[in-house]
């Protein structure tokens, strides 16, 4: 599913895709899924490593979106059980999109 098909509730915050500054204890929190990488050392773990994002707000699809479209992909998402969050499907797109945002 596209993110224009999406219904998601715009919450006001962003759920998984905080960012951390250069410095900050980000390891572990990337393993889980839920920081998106803000530095090109970050970007570089996130994609060595193969760090999937976790589940998604409506906010959070708004930021991987703008990534993702940047640089010529789109996002392909499914609902979770619940149908409040999202995962991204296509996370290789995700990890192409980082390498040219980040010069990796």
């Amino acid at each position: 599913m596209k993110a224009s098909e999406l219904n998601l509730k715009k919450d006001g915050y962003n759920f998984n895709c905080r960012t951390y500054k250069a410095g900050s204890h980000y390891k572990f929190i990337m393993r889980l899924g839920r920081c998106l990488p803000s530095t090109q050392a970050q970007a570089k773990y996130f994609i060595s490593e193969g760090i999937c994002l976790d589940v998604l707000n409506g906010d959070d699809v708004e930021k991987v979106e703008a990534i993702l479209t940047k640089h010529g992909f789109e996002g392909d998402y499914k609902f979770t059980k619940s149908k409040t969050w999202v995962r991204l499907q296509n996370n290789s797109d995700l990890h192409k999109a980082l390498k040219l945002e980040f010069n990796v």
